[in-house]
């Protein structure tokens, strides 16, 4: 399960030492709750938290979007996906 992170988001892969000043996936509105760009996800139930959940559209349209950059490790992103993980691959 994912969460928008607060500030500045660092990459969690080992040996990986990107950051970004704010999650990149705010870079780009929800295409599910059609949260703006620069706001959180927000839950059908209008609740919001300190740690409220993205919608896996908006991480994937920010990627596609290249609001994270190409990955200096080769292990991100949906160019490194594989179709033996069950991941969508869009055209």
């Amino acid at each position: 399960m994912a969460h928008i992170v607060k500030g500045e988001a660092v990459c969690q892969k080992p040996g990986c030492s990107r950051s970004w000043p704010r999650d990149p996936v705010l870079e780009v509105a929800c295409p599910d709750c059609r949260a703006p760009v620069g706001a959180r996800c927000r839950r059908p139930s209008g609740h919001s938290g300190p740690f409220v959940e993205l919608h896996a559209a908006r991480d994937i349209l920010a990627d596609r979007e290249g609001k994270y950059g190409p990955c200096p490790l080769g292990l991100c992103g949906l160019d490194c996906a594989s179709p033996q993980l069950g991941l969508p691959l869009f055209d």
